[in-house]
């Protein structure tokens, strides 16, 4: 890593990150990292794959971006309309093209020379997986095992809160008892899995940012049913979660039509590994010299087995 480009970093982020080069500040809440971060990255991959390898489960992998038609489906905007990115093109000719040109050159708003396309940043991973099961009967379950990079537009100096992040996601979809389940399961298999990363661990009941006045009450019914836990560690001072397991009920299998084997709306719950924020928290934890983690740390990340 070139000297001195980690001091740009946000002195809120620990020293560990800030100050020896882990990693490059692009903007608010968006980095570059080096080949120590990858190899964290690669090694929390290997052990992830390890902690669902008994399972039945199809690996896939999924780009940054979504289908428009699988967004408007989903009903996200009318959850989170302030974490949302669409993607827009030039379609212009060539005068067209002009007025654009100098409306950048001058600093000018151009937003109004480009036109919406046909694709929006991707929320989370899971929107890609529900899609391939529409119109189906999901008798007996399915299990999907998903990752790709996902957009949230909360740019923020807060530590791990990244406007651009890989997720590691594991969906499950299915009856209401199979789905709910998967929820129980993970709740505690999510705090597991972390705590043998050598991460001090909280689980706290969650909710999700809903948008305005009636998210507020949203927030509350999901906090109060208990539909979403967070496994929360620190990254130096601030505590971040790290993970999230959520229980959808019939949401996703109502808008895509996905149908359990009794041929109602299909149930489905999903756990969420943010691998950023669990780098960030181990080089924290652990020190930037990732040949000095505990032994039984390197194990699980790089030989793929734990020590559990």
């Amino acid at each position: 890593m070139v000297k001195g480009l980690g001091e740009r970093i946000p002195a809120g982020l620990p020293n560990e990150l800030r100050n020896h080069g882990l990693l490059v500040n692009t903007t608010t809440g968006l980095y570059g990292w080096g080949a120590e971060l990858e190899t964290v990255y690669s090694g929390l991959t290997k052990a992830l794959s390890a902690e669902v390898a008994e399972m039945d489960s199809t690996e896939l992998h999924f780009p940054p971006v979504l289908p428009r038609s699988v967004f408007e489906k989903s009903e996200y905007v009318a959850s989170f309309p302030q974490l949302f990115g669409a993607v827009h093109a030039f379609r212009g000719d060539e005068r067209a093209h002009e007025r654009l040109e100098r409306a950048v050159n001058t600093g000018e708003d151009w937003s109004g020379h480009t036109r919406l396309t046909d694709f929006v940043l991707a929320p989370a991973v899971c929107y890609s997986v529900y899609p391939l099961f529409g119109g189906t009967a999901v008798e007996g379950g399915r299990t999907v095992d998903a990752s790709g990079f996902c957009f949230r537009h909360e740019p923020s100096t807060e530590p791990g809160r990244l406007v651009s992040f890989r997720l590691r996601e594991f969906v499950r979809i299915g009856s209401p008892a199979e789905a709910s389940a998967w929820f129980s399961q993970w709740y505690e298999r999510a705090s597991a899995f972390v705590r043998r990363l050598g991460l001090k661990v909280e689980v706290e009941a969650a909710s999700d940012p809903f948008f305005g006045t009636s998210g507020q009450v949203m927030a509350e019914n999901q906090r109060e049913e208990g539909m979403k836990a967070e496994v929360v560690v620190p990254i130096g001072d601030h505590p971040v979660a790290v993970a999230s397991i959520n229980y959808h009920r019939d949401h996703f299998g109502r808008i895509f039509d996905i149908r359990s084997a009794g041929g109602e709306p299909a149930h489905s719950a999903c756990v969420g590994f943010g691998l950023e924020r669990i780098a960030f928290a181990l080089v924290s934890a652990h020190g930037p010299r990732l040949a000095e983690w505990p032994d039984d740390v390197r194990e699980l990340l790089w030989n793929g087995r734990s020590t559990r």
